[in-house]
């Protein structure tokens, strides 16, 4: 599952047995995005000339577009409030049964949280290790108070300040029984920043509040039916998708610019019940 994931490259596009080739010359901003249909179910398919991209409202030439799979530089955030007692082990099991969606090439960073995060494991390439931390760790934790999701996503954007830039699409999953429905616009701004996508994965047949930092980053919001399958379709959704380059606007570095990810009108005749989901901003990189 892929959500918009933006950034910039110093690059123009070359091509080397149908893969893209940068060199320096031109920068190019990158967009992620998925397209969903009305049951959350991910899109193939589409082509090019199916998308419309507007950067602070103007229409973008796509010289670049591809639909990947990638590898994930993940943060796993387990929500560990009061709420969770007794749900914790249903989180272990989900984790333990969705866990062959991870893949090799994948770090991952293991965090609990309640008003704050805290970092269990810190990133590492060794699922073995993540998997023991998860199952051996975090099932030890006792849940305890409330909490509030927008701090400690804020906490899991400033940790990517720290990891050196890479090829690894950047994702957070928040697995939680509960959304937060505010408006934290200083953690969707460090999460545009960091160039991380949030999703939530959430206990519970109920349908949960619509989540603006999982909307504006371009995340997804799945409620765990089978946990095993949610986990594994949660983190699919963040590691899929298309992703499309154009040249970047001139602009200073820091400047937060508005972007809007549609199909074209054409398109979204052809696929009525097709939903594109991207991220609402990007913050343009030094």
């Amino acid at each position: 599952m892929k959500t918009l994931l933006l950034f910039i490259v110093a690059a123009t596009v070359a091509w080397a047995q149908g893969d893209p080739v940068f060199r320096s010359g031109v920068s190019l901003v990158r967009v992620d995005a998925q397209a969903v249909d009305a049951a959350g179910h991910l899109i193939s398919g589409l082509t090019k000339a199916d998308f419309r991209v507007l950067d602070e409202g103007h229409d973008q030439q796509l010289v670049n577009f591809s639909f990947e799979e990638e590898p994930l530089d993940l943060i796993l955030m387990f929500d560990l409030a009061g709420s969770m007692r007794g749900k914790v082990l249903t989180v272990v099991r989900a984790a333990e049964l969705g866990f062959n969606e991870l893949r090799k090439g994948d770090r991952v960073d293991v965090m609990v949280f309640n008003t704050r995060a805290q970092e269990v494991l810190p990133f590492s390439p060794d699922l073995q290790a993540v998997n023991n931390a998860i199952v051996l760790r975090v099932i030890t934790l006792r849940p305890s108070g409330g909490s509030q999701l927008e701090a400690p996503a804020d906490d899991a954007a400033l940790r990517f300040r720290r990891e050196p830039r890479s090829q690894r699409k950047r994702g957070i999953l928040v697995v939680t029984d509960k959304t937060s429905s505010g408006t934290p616009t200083n953690t969707i701004r460090d999460l545009w920043q960091s160039d991380a996508v949030l999703s939530e994965l959430v206990l519970g047949g109920s349908t949960p509040n619509s989540n603006p930092i999982v909307d504006q980053t371009g995340g997804a919001t799945i409620v765990a039916g089978v946990p095993g399958e949610a986990f594994q379709q949660s983190v699919h959704y963040l590691r899929s998708g298309y992703a499309m380059y154009y040249a970047s606007p001139d602009a200073p570095a820091g400047t937060q610019r508005k972007l809007q990810v549609s199909l074209t009108p054409e398109a979204a005749s052809r696929f009525p019940n097709v939903k594109i989901r991207a991220r609402s901003a990007y913050i343009v990189n030094p």
